[in-house]
């Protein structure tokens, strides 16, 4: 008669079937995190690259015809183009930070688990054991995490980027359709530009403590701190 799950054995740490599991689930989340890391990779990378090809087909065009209707009709239709994909590229790359981030915590606790069974070779092991955001700032080597650390990653380069398109967009087209000042315009921009840094913080922050709500810490960092974002 075959056994219900609650009546299955339950095998010690030191087993060798459970040191076989858990040895592979730790393969399948460093095997998970390397395929989130090069989907944020690309993602970024895309962005970058059609901001570069853009700027310079606008710098091409805006020679060749003056400045005039051309050049602006063009930018009309090419910068609003590449707002979208920044806003998506943003919240693709911040999905991507989160489910790296969720794959990580299942390595701390693995390694934690490890560590139990042998304490004694904790000074060996350089990485944290820890499964709160703090624990996998710490497996970067960063000493400390806080909100600067937001912006140091990938999803906070590409809110930055994007602002500064956000920023420079609304300034030109202010210069070109209400006929500002120069001096005007630049400060419209810089503006937009504090306003939308400032918004893909707010997204950015909110999302790791719903994070970190969502995923409490079992083996939370001795320090006690609140996290921000590993990523």
């Amino acid at each position: 008669m075959s056994k219900t799950p609650g009546e299955l054995p339950q095998l010690p740490p030191d087993d060798s079937r459970a040191l076989s599991m858990l040895t592979t689930e730790h393969f399948a989340l460093q095997g998970l995190r390397s395929s989130t890391i090069s989907d944020s990779s690309g993602r970024a990378s895309l962005f970058l690259a059609s901001l570069s090809g853009t700027l310079v087909a606008l710098s091409l065009l805006g020679n060749a015809s003056q400045m005039g209707r051309p050049f602006v009709i063009a930018a009309l239709i090419l910068a609003p183009t590449l707002i979208f994909i920044g806003v998506a590229t943003f919240a693709r790359v911040l999905q991507s930070g989160l489910e790296d981030a969720f794959y990580a915590i299942g390595i701390n606790r693995i390694r934690h688990l490890y560590l139990e069974m042998v304490p004694q070779y904790r000074p060996y092991f350089v990485q944290s054991d820890r499964d709160d955001v703090l624990g996998m700032i710490a497996d970067m080597g960063s000493a400390s995490g806080g909100s600067w650390q937001m912006m140091l990653s990938t999803a906070g380069t590409i809110g930055v980027t994007n602002s500064v398109l956000i920023g420079a967009f609304s300034s030109g087209l202010a210069m070109a359709l209400l006929r500002v000042s120069l001096e005007t315009g630049l400060l419209g921009g810089l503006l937009i530009f504090l306003a939308s840094a400032a918004l893909h913080f707010v997204v950015l922050r909110r999302a790791w403590y719903a994070f970190s709500a969502r995923h409490p810490a079992l083996f939370p960092s001795d320090s006690g701190r609140q996290p921000t974002s590993p990523t």
